[in-house]
């Protein structure tokens, strides 16, 4: 007898005990989990049987199977929540975990503007914004704060004559902010008095300016790598960009074309690309190593925790040497835990950003033993006075006093690294180049720079691919780190330095 379908949602069956990629510990779930992958390719729904050997029913469970990690890994299915507890008896040995959604770990406008309120009409203000020649710039996202600390405002976006207008209070401005997505900085004013007309120019990037990044690791000067060093970027994907080179890779999201890896748009996969690999007009950390591109992020939307972990196991299969995601979400994720230990288990170490709540706690999947938490620095005078990252600035400043963590990084005992995150420049797709904050950017930085590193000790890189090899690789990066002065919750153990032998 069939129940009513009442709520169905998308849930991942995991296997509780999996020792290897290649096989699991029960032979029952293994039959039963390539029993699933063949539905999966079928895209079809089928009906389980309520199993239970001590007492005969005629109950079936309606799923639909949608995805599947190799033939007997993890599952997405589809069933109805009332059956839940009646596949958990029926099927034991099975995780069934939610899907979640995860988010870049950039400062974007959407993450200012969410805090925007519309608050009663007393001023209508009308923005204008222009490159320093007079050039109007669309499509630029201004939001005006009059409280910021209860997030009353307004924003909007300027239309093709670089124009908008906006709906305020008052006409007192305690905040401005001002992003362009890509060949300008972007701009930042406090305590403004408005009139009924506000004029904003912008600064055009310069690939020749020293960000807080080339401060640190002058990257125009460092040597290309020669030694082979792969790294998954899990991410909105990378490129088309001259200045990269992207070896391989796979789209994960379902529904989308496996082969297109490059970016969905966003750009924010291919800033991260740059930062660590680009090499052309504009450097990385660590150009000449392979990058393989995995997108997880379909446009404008979240990323699914199954297809971050399909990514992983991607990761694995095509034998990456280091994995960076600058992703995360609060809460933990069985699921992606279990597969970040595969990778590690695979000698491969993933570097993940902690996140960007104005000092929250450190997201997941940094804040898992098994990754590199990495926390987002800046510098003084690495950016435009009248930038929107001179907002950033906050204590504790370091040992020398220019330096500051960002008022956007998360922070906390699992931090293990700081790395610069405030005003990068870097790769944006299309052969265009863009201006990007938080601890999305310091992550491939760190990675990065432990890319060049591990290129200095072959004899690492080619040790088997187990769980010792990523313990070596922790502790031969460990001898090459840098203490800011920030203190262990805000920078772990400090930052990574150039090799002396670079």
């Amino acid at each position: 007898m069939k129940k009513n379908s009442n709520i169905s949602k998308n849930y991942i069956l995991l296997p509780v005990f999996r020792t290897n990629l290649s096989g699991q510990d029960n032979p029952n779930i293994a039959r039963f989990l390539s029993m699933l992958s063949n539905s999966a390719t079928q895209t079809s729904s089928l009906n389980l049987a309520s199993r239970n050997m001590y007492q005969k029913t005629s109950d079936d469970i309606p799923v639909v199977v949608l995805d599947s990690i190799e033939t007997q890994g993890a599952k997405l299915i589809t069933i109805d929540t009332q059956e839940l507890a009646n596949f958990r008896f029926s099927y034991p040995g099975l995780r069934i975990i939610d899907e979640k959604f995860y988010r870049p770990a950039v400062c974007s406008p959407q993450r200012i503007m969410m805090q925007v309120e519309q608050t009663a009409v007393k001023i209508t203000v009308a923005v204008t914004v222009t490159d320093l020649q007079g050039k109007a710039l669309p499509d630029i996202t201004v939001v005006i704060f009059t409280d910021f600390t209860a997030g009353k405002g307004a924003s909007a976006v300027t239309d093709s004559k670089g124009m908008l207008s906006l709906n305020l209070d008052t006409s007192a401005a305690e905040r401005i902010y001002v992003y362009a997505d890509h060949s300008y900085w972007g701009n930042f004013k406090k305590n403004v008095s408005l009139t009924s007309s506000l004029k904003i120019q912008l600064t055009p990037i310069a690939l020749d300016f020293k960000d807080s990044l080339r401060y640190f690791y002058d990257t125009s000067k460092l040597p290309r790598i020669t030694q082979k060093v792969r790294i998954g970027i899990i991410d909105t994907g990378v490129g088309p960009h001259h200045d990269l080179k992207v070896t391989g890779g796979k789209n994960m999201v379902r529904g989308e074309n496996e082969t297109d890896y490059q970016d969905n748009g966003e750009g924010h996969g291919t800033h991260v690309g740059g930062i660590i690999g680009a090499f052309g007009d504009l450097n990385g950390v660590a150009a000449g190593v392979e990058i393989m591109s995995y997108r997880v992020f379909p446009k404008g939307k979240g990323a699914s925790n199954f297809d971050i972990m399909k990514a992983i196991n991607e990761a694995i299969t095509d034998q990456c040497d280091l994995i960076n995601m600058s992703l995360g979400e609060a809460q933990t994720d069985e699921g992606i835990t279990s597969y970040i230990k595969e990778a590690y288990n695979a000698g491969i170490v993933c570097f993940v950003a902690n996140g960007n709540d104005n000092r929250g706690p450190v997201s997941f999947p940094a804040n898992d033993s098994l990754t590199i938490a990495v926390s987002a620095m800046g510098r003084l005078n690495t950016f435009p006075p009248d930038s929107v990252e001179s907002g950033s600035v906050q204590e504790p400043f370091g040992t020398d006093t220019a330096n500051f963590i960002a008022d956007f990084s998360n922070i906390g005992k699992e931090t293990d690294l700081t790395a610069p995150g405030v005003g990068i420049i870097s790769t944006y797709p299309n052969d265009l180049y863009a201006v990007m904050d938080g601890t999305s950017m310091a992550c491939p930085a760190a990675t990065g720079m432990a890319a060049r590193i591990l290129a200095g000790n072959p004899s690492l890189l080619n040790l088997p691919r187990n769980q010792t090899r990523a313990d070596e690789f922790v502790k031969y990066l460990s001898v090459n780190i840098k203490s800011m002065g920030f203190g262990n919750l805000y920078e772990g153990k400090g930052m990574l330095q150039v090799p002396t032998h670079q």
